[in-house]
């Protein structure tokens, strides 16, 4: 049988102001977040991930392993492999972790969305409002359109001349 995801379709769709959390859970992404994961050196970044990391899985009696491979090195921005137990990201992203470690609690794609957006959302909640929505991810960096009372003035540019064609 072929396996089909259950993704939301939209954020909105998973979004829970009352979802409740393991409370040591909540203290380890708030460590994290007192941590500044975006701030420091790639290797810093990975550092604090790594800390992070074995922290929910001593909360969760787990082993598994974590893989940052580079952003080049990995076709998506991260995968769970459940038969080798473990976490491999692209990069680090705190949203993407928290998604590939709902999937380490066995969760399907739509609990997992839900569990690790509603936890980033209330642990970083600047960084959420952030964020955009495609779909069921959250992204950063999606080009800006101008607020719909603002007016877009086109701009004229003088372009240069173009040599004239001569026939021989």
């Amino acid at each position: 049988m072929r396996y089909t995801p259950h993704y939301p379709r939209t954020v909105a769709e998973v979004l829970d102001d009352d979802m409740k959390f393991n409370p040591d859970v909540l203290r380890a992404v708030k460590a994290y977040r007192a941590a500044k994961p975006w701030r420091g050196s790639e290797d810093e970044k990975r550092a604090k991930l790594r800390v992070f990391h074995r922290a929910l899985c001593r909360i969760y009696g787990r082993s598994t392993a974590l893989v940052l491979v580079g952003e080049a090195a990995l076709a998506c921005a991260g995968i769970f492999e459940p038969a080798l137990d473990r976490i491999t990201l692209g990069k680090v992203s705190v949203v993407t972790y928290l998604h590939e470690f709902g999937h380490v609690l066995g969760k399907d794609e739509r609990e997992t969305c839900r569990w690790s957006i509603n936890l980033f959302r209330r642990i970083f909640p600047r960084s959420y409002a952030n964020c955009d929505h495609a779909g069921y991810m959250l992204v950063k960096g999606l080009p800006r359109l101008p607020a719909p009372d603002q007016t877009i003035r086109a701009t004229t540019v003088a372009r240069p001349a173009l040599p004239a064609h001569t026939h021989h």
